[in-house]
């Protein structure tokens, strides 16, 4: 397998070479070049001194001569000896420095002319006896002056000779560095130039692969399993073009594995709503209807007429549409479990009731799908309830008659209607007597709870101060609150707004409270009740310092019969039951809490009442 390291890695040693080759060709012409000029140096130079220093050893020498005329033979002689031995020195540098032609002739000449030079001045100098004033200068003008201008001619002729070489060494060393400069930039950019080719060659060979790797990647991740990336390349990129390949096969398996398993889902889905008795609908997040059930399409019709139609006209009942709707928009359950939950239907001759519950959908991000609406059907149960109520009614109505008998009869006796009672007989009948009497509150909260519950003693609202009902319903407690002696404090302001109640069962549900709150609080205690005005209600509250309601039965205090262990006995259980029947039919809300040791607080709202009428409910006054 060709390794991609290796490409790459020869591609760098051939720039790397190439930047060699250019700098080695720089370096080789900057040493020839530096030789050209040391050759001028070595050379030319080296005559150009030994011409300079003739010509000043002659022209000392010439002073010698004109020493001895001025009548300074001593210093003429002097002189003389010393710079002719200085010529000597520099003509045998001249002498064996010749480098340009015709430089060996003007070398031979100056030897030959400086022996008949030196020769005559120093017969001139050492002349014996010492020459008359008259010759010497004849001598020196005639002889010796020429043949020292003729030799100062020759030695400046070495000069020019070797300057003027210098002067073409220095001309042709320009041209060499001319030359070489213009080398090394067309070497560099040659090698410029082929360093970009090879590097692009081989960024184009590494990337183009590379990006058609990336591009069939990119389809492969949009979902096109059946792509394959088709490299004929045998190093790492070929392996990873290998290995996206069976990536994308595995994916395309665990696609085919998944939808198998989302299809066998779906089908026992539909299998599982198909076979629910209770009608089941499925709504987008449009709050369009899209499914139906085999029990829901028996009760709306088939799914696909009703897709083309509002939900509203589609589903009949607008409570349905309307429960869709908050399910969808307020992104939460909407199953009300009282009255409001409950629509009915005809089926037939009979008629049918079901309870609403919505459930919103969300994908996995939890974003809104649509809404599952089921109607549970309820119907049996309302029955049985219908003949539970129906049942405690004519109980609670055929059983009040012999216990009124019973309490009379109780009554008679204590008050000695048979005669004297022994004290044994006495607490006997008394005892009978408080249980007549538990068992005629207990029929006559029966019976008013079935009457409440079948609509037979609807409220008969008013508009009344919420003071007076509060003060009704303290002026009502009688003897029990002053057998108590717990404080009670009241604190309603008589500005509270109006409200909108049945004053009998308005004082029924405070009475209820305040007798609980008064059994349940010791002598040391207190009980309290306010009124406050809240938005669109006025809100009552009973507050007690009694023992407390444990958390396990507070949520289910206002259930029938529940009873809180160790509590006073007297009560029937059906009391707060009553109470918050009472209040629903008030379109209020009733509510308690309590920590245990420190008391309790019961609280209900009426509503504020308006000024267009009072008989505007679902309950009307009679």
């Amino acid at each position: 397998m060709r390794n991609l390291r290796t490409r790459l890695l020869t591609s760098h040693l051939v720039l790397v070479a190439i930047m060699g080759v250019v700098m080695t060709g720089a370096v080789v012409n900057f040493f020839r070049l530096g030789r050209s000029i040391d050759r001028i140096l070595r050379n030319n130079y080296k005559s150009v001194v030994a011409a300079q220093d003739m010509k000043q050893a002659l022209e000392r020498q010439d002073s010698a001569a004109t020493f001895l005329l001025a009548g300074q033979p001593a210093q003429a002689r002097l002189q003389f000896q010393t710079y002719a031995a200085r010529f000597e020195a520099a003509y045998q540098v001249e002498a064996h420095n010749i480098t340009e032609p015709g430089e060996q002739q003007m070398a031979d000449d100056i030897q030959r002319q400086f022996a008949t030079y030196h020769r005559e001045l120093a017969a001139f100098l050492y002349a014996a006896p010492p020459l008359p004033a008259v010759t010497a200068r004849a001598i020196y003008f005639s002889r010796l002056e020429p043949g020292f201008v003729r030799l100062t001619q020759r030695a400046q002729d070495v000069l020019d000779l070797n300057q003027a070489a210098i002067v073409r060494a220095d001309e042709r060393a320009k041209r060499d560095a001319r030359s070489v400069s213009l080398t090394a930039v067309a070497v560099t950019l040659a090698a410029f130039t082929l360093a970009l080719c090879l590097a692009a060659v081989t960024v184009r060979a590494s990337l183009a692969p590379l990006r058609s790797l990336a591009l069939q990647a990119e389809e492969i991740g949009a979902g096109r399993l059946n792509q394959r990336i088709e490299l004929q390349r045998t190093d790492e990129i070929g392996a990873l073009a290998e290995s996206f390949n069976h990536m994308a096969e595995r994916l395309r398996q665990a696609r085919k594995l998944e939808g198998e398993r989302l299809r066998r889902a779906e089908r026992m889905s539909d299998a599982a709503l198909e076979s629910l008795y209770d009608p089941v609908l499925v709504t987008d997040s449009e709050a369009q209807i899209v499914y139906l059930n085999p029990a829901a399409e028996g009760l709306f019709g088939s799914a696909d007429a009703l897709k083309t139609q509002e939900p509203a006209r589609a589903l009949g009942d607008p409570r349905i549409s309307e429960a869709i709707a908050r399910a969808i928009h307020q992104e939460h359950v909407t199953a009300a479990e009282d009255e409001a939950g409950l629509v009915t239907f005809r089926a037939g001759e009979a008629t049918r009731t079901y309870r609403l519950r919505v459930s919103p959908m969300r994908d996995e991000e939890g974003g809104i799908l649509g809404a599952a609406a089921v109607l549970e059907d309820i119907t049996h149960l309302r029955e049985l309830d219908r003949l539970k109520t129906e049942f405690i009614a004519v109980a609670s109505h055929e059983l009040r008659t012999p216990v009124t008998s019973l309490l009379l009869s109780v009554q008679l006796m204590e008050a000695g209607a048979v005669g004297r009672l022994t004290p044994e007989q006495a607490e006997l009948v008394r005892v009978q007597r408080d249980d007549v009497e538990r068992l005629d509150r207990m029929m006559r909260e029966l019976l008013e709870m079935t009457r409440l519950e079948a609509g037979v003693t609807p409220p008969r609202f008013e508009i009344t101060k919420p003071a007076a009902l509060v003060s009704a319903a303290i002026a009502a407690l009688g003897a029990e609150r002053a057998g108590c002696g717990v404080p009670l404090l009241t604190a309603v302001p008589d500005d509270l707004p109006m409200v909108r109640a049945d004053p009998e069962q308005a004082e029924r549900v405070l009475v209820n409270l305040l007798t609980n709150a008064l059994r349940h609080t010791p002598a040391s205690g207190r009980v309290e009740v306010t009124a406050v005005t809240q938005p669109g209600c006025v809100r009552f509250e009973v507050r007690d310092t009694g023992a407390g309601i444990p958390p396990e039965y507070l949520a289910r205090i206002f259930e029938r019969f529940v009873q809180v262990p160790g509590a006073t006995r007297g009560g029937t259980g059906l009391g707060l039951s009553i109470a918050r029947m009472i209040v629903r039919a008030h379109h209020g809300e009733i509510s308690a809490t309590s920590t245990p040791g420190e008391g309790s607080v019961f609280s209900f709202t009426l509503p504020v009442a308006e000024t267009k009428g009072v008989n505007d409910g679902p309950y009307t006054a009679g």
